[in-house]
């Protein structure tokens, strides 16, 4: 009920459950991996938050193909794991045709690409192209990067209500927290 406040599923309740996947699946083993990294590591930690969304995006490939009937329903659904990697590199999947990016995804692109490249370099990913400085994260001043069509710094963490969700049923069921 945390994440639908109902107790049964439906179509109407998918983009909670897309949450909830999320959730267990990338976001809490993602924030735990962040803390870790930034109790242990002396090298600065840029986090970021992939927000970026286009008709290039896995979920607007798959849906349509999975789910036809439903596709104008999850249109807009959010940019969803590996949708970064599609910005960098060539999709060869079978099953999935190749879309080339449109002018808007190629100044996307070519931002990103020299983000990643300077990072590659230098350990730091602030390069003239961002438009922004990127500053490292830190348990003191947590701080994200959401690279979308508009990069943006967010002081905090990704989803911070439904991880402290997750951290207060870890600390009362698990022997291991």
């Amino acid at each position: 009920q945390f994440y639908t406040n109902t107790d049964s599923l439906s179509w109407d309740t998918v983009p909670q459950y897309v949450d909830y996947i999320t959730d267990v699946g990338f976001a809490i083993g993602q924030e735990y991996t962040r803390q870790c990294l930034l109790k242990h590591q002396s090298d600065p930690i840029y986090t970021y938050k992939f927000t970026y969304t286009c008709q290039r995006a896995f979920s607007s490939l798959m849906i349509p193909m999975a789910y036809p009937e439903k596709a104008q329903q999850f249109s807009d659904c959010g940019a969803s794991h590996a949708d970064d990697l599609m910005h960098l590199f060539k999709t060869n999947m079978i099953q999935i045709p190749f879309i080339p990016p449109t002018a808007d995804d190629q100044v996307f692109m070519t931002k990103f690409l020299k983000a990643w490249t300077t990072f590659a370099k230098t350990g730091n990913p602030n390069c003239e192209e961002l438009g922004i400085t990127w500053r490292p994260d830190t348990t003191q001043n947590p701080l994200l990067m959401e690279i979308g069509k508009i990069w943006n710094t967010i002081d905090g963490t990704s989803f911070p209500r439904r991880i402290e969700f997750w951290n207060n049923i870890y600390k009362k069921y698990s022997y291991l927290y």
